[in-house]
């Protein structure tokens, strides 16, 4: 049994993830409505949980809306939505749950491709970084840099279909790199080894 000090992380996520399917775990889950996603995201948006993206890197996932168009929005920050948004369409989330030890429970939200609003998409062609306007037209990010406005926000708007993961904190995924694997490299963008590995990973009893 290995202690990594990561032990009440852990238990956060799993108490996170039984409200979800109140206090009964299965080994897999899937909800395609867009306000059933969105249930879902909320109800594991806390500190103890960590979003991986599709051009590499993360941050925690800190709530969900749908917005006017049904497109999906998430916050990373504990402001919410207000400043900054992600914003996607969305198709799938999955859920599953590999091992008996549940710290390597997951999340795959799958999405779609929104329409180009800029001239160009950056995060390696995956998304575009622009300013929303209080009427719901959009600037270049430059405006956002600029200055303060009144009811406007910086989003990333994912023009390309793409895949994100939500860990616990406390998982092995969340931390473990080495052996050319590293969950800030977008490892989950292929399924079939993204499967093996964490496969592999909650074999492992954690204290």
């Amino acid at each position: 049994m290995l202690d990594d000090g990561n032990s009440e992380l852990r238990q956060k996520w799993e108490d996170l993830v039984k409200g979800v399917f109140n206090d009964a775990i299965p080994s897999k889950a899937e909800w395609t409505d867009p306000a059933d996603i969105v249930v879902v995201l909320n109800a594991i948006s806390s500190s103890a949980n960590h979003m991986f993206y599709p051009d590499g890197g993360g941050m925690d996932m800190r709530g969900a809306q749908l917005n006017n168009n049904g497109e999906l929005e998430w916050a990373v920050e504990e402001d919410g939505l207000g400043s900054y948004a992600r914003i996607a369409a969305p198709l799938k989330l999955t859920f599953w749950n590999p091992g008996k030890f549940n710290h390597e429970a997951n999340f795959v939200l799958e999405v779609g491709a929104l329409e180009l609003k800029g001239e160009y998409a950056a995060h390696k062609g995956y998304a575009e970084e622009l300013t929303e306007l209080s009427d719901g037209t959009f600037d270049p990010r430059s405006t956002w840099d600029e200055g303060p406005r009144d009811g406007a926000r910086l989003v990333i708007r994912y023009v390309k279909p793409a895949r994100f993961a939500i860990f616990g904190k406390g998982s092995v995924y969340n931390s473990f790199r080495d052996k050319g694997f590293d969950a800030y490299s977008a490892y989950h963008n292929d399924p079939a080894k993204f499967e093996n590995a964490v496969e592999e990973m909650a074999k492992i009893q954690l204290s």
